[in-house]
């Protein structure tokens, strides 16, 4: 589902039976009820967001900030004012909103007057992915009782 696998093929095969399969299921039955798909948009847009931090987020990284903090203590206090970057005063919770919101704007294109309507659609379809996956659980554990019981 929605964490990264050791395995690329494994990655892959979830990403296209939890992301991908549910996506167009969705929107078919979307399409037949007269409403407009969006859910492969969608979940291709997280796909590309994926994609984008596979790298990183795969990979395991060791930072040193010996030399920032040796920098730091040779500033003058007029310097330390003027090229602040002590990171320990930096409000990480509001940092990270920010960054999100940079993102989708920036790297998404999207508007930010549609956050909110983004947030409750993200929610709804977080539950249909639940209820999709349960009903895939037991349609595949009848069909795995049909051929092996």
């Amino acid at each position: 589902g929605g964490s990264y696998k050791e395995s690329a093929l494994l990655n892959t095969i979830c990403q296209l039976i939890f992301h991908s399969l549910p996506a167009y299921m969705m929107d078919s039955m979307a399409y037949l009820m007269g409403k407009k798909p969006v859910m492969v948009r969608v979940v291709e847009k997280m796909h590309k967001a994926q994609k984008a931090i596979e790298y990183f987020a795969t990979n395991e990284w060791k930072w040193s900030n010996d030399n920032v903090e040796k920098l730091n203590k040779e500033l003058t206090e007029v310097d330390r004012r003027t090229f602040n970057f002590d990171l320990s005063d930096l409000n990480w919770p509001d940092f990270i909103a920010v960054y999100v919101k940079g993102t989708r704007q920036f790297v998404f294109k999207e508007d930010l007057s549609t956050l909110d309507e983004a947030r409750k659609h993200t929610d709804k379809m977080f539950w249909v992915e639940k209820c999709l996956q349960i009903v895939f659980f037991i349609v595949f554990g009848q069909l795995f009782t049909w051929l092996f019981c």
